[in-house]
C-alpha cells in the first residue's frame, strides 16, 4: 500500500494548496492508483480520538499515539511554507519532507526527503533523481545522501550564499513531519493536515483535519480502495 501513498499525497497537496500546484512528484508510482469510494464528514464530536475545537498540540498527540493503533506512518501538513531560512534551524529535524523553490513553482526545485535521521533522497521537480545538490559544490555547500540531519541546515546556509542557487530559498515548505518528533509551534498556522493509514488489503483512509484559529473544526475521512 505505501507504494501508492505518493500519489494521494500529490492529489491532496494539489487540492490543498496552491502554492504547490506547479511542483512535480519524481515518485514512481507502481501499484494502480487507489479511486476514492466514500466520503464522511465529522463537524460535532470525535474521530480516532481526535476532538472537534481541540487545539493542534492535542490533535497532534492523538495522530502519534496512531502510529501504533493504525498504522500511521505520515502526517502531511499543508501551507508550512517560509521565506526566512533563519527561522528554520530548530526545525527542520521535525520533518521529513522539504522543499526548495522559488515564489513560482519550477523544475529545477529541490525536493528533500529524509528517513530516520538521514538524507534518503533528493529530487529535482523535473523528476531527476541527484545523489546531491547542488551537483558540483563541495560538500560543506550540497546536500548529499545519507547527510545527518544535524548537518542539513548549515549546509542549507552555505547554499543559499551561492549566487546561482538564493533564489530556491523564496520559498521552503515543511510538508510531511516526522511523527517521532515534538510537535512545531509553526504547525498551528496551517488549515488542514493530513494522513492515511490502511483499513484492509488494497484500501486505506485519509483523513484530514480543517482547522480554524488553531483548532480542529471539521474533519474529512476520505476511503479508498
Amino acid at each position: 500500500m505505501k507504494k501508492i501513498l505518493i500519489g494521494i499525497i500529490a492529489i491532496s497537496v494539489g487540492m490543498s494548496s496552491c502554492k504547490l500546484d506547479s511542483t512535480v512528484q519524481p515518485e514512481i508510482i507502481i501499484d494502480p492508483i487507489p479511486y476514492q469510494v466514500t466520503r464522511d464528514s465529522v463537524e460535532t464530536g470525535s474521530y480516532l480520538g481526535i476532538n472537534i475545537d481541540e487545539n493542534a498540540a492535542d490533535a497532534y498527540s492523538k495522530i502519534q499515539a496512531l502510529q501504533s493503533l493504525k498504522g500511521v506512518a505520515f502526517l502531511n501538513i499543508v501551507s508550512n511554507t517560509y521565506s526566512d531560512l533563519g527561522q528554520l534551524q530548530e526545525r527542520l529535524p521535525l520533518y521529513q519532507y522539504i522543499l526548495l523553490d522559488q515564489k513560482q513553482g519550477t523544475d529545477s526545485g529541490v525536493q528533500i526527503t529524509i528517513e530516520g535521521q538521514t538524507v534518503k533522497a533528493i529530487y529535482l521537480n523535473s523528476g531527476t533523481k541527484l545523489n546531491q545538490w547542488p551537483t558540483n559544490s563541495k560538500e560543506k555547500s550540497s546536500v548529499r545522501m545519507g547527510d545527518h540531519v544535524s548537518v542539513l541546515y548549515q549546509k542549507l546556509v552555505n547554499i543559499r550564499q551561492l549566487n546561482s542557487y538564493s533564489n530556491k530559498f523564496e520559498r521552503i515548505s515543511l510538508l510531511t513531519k516526522n511523527l517521532a518528533t515534538p510537535y512545531d509551534l509553526g504547525m498551528t498556522r496551517s488549515p488542514q493536515w493530513y494522513f492515511t493509514y490502511p483499513t484492509g488489503p488494497k484500501q486505506m483512509d485519509e483523513i484530514q483535519l480543517h482547522f480554524k484559529e488553531g483548532k480542529v473544526h471539521k474533519i474529512y475521512i476520505n476511503h479508498y480502495r
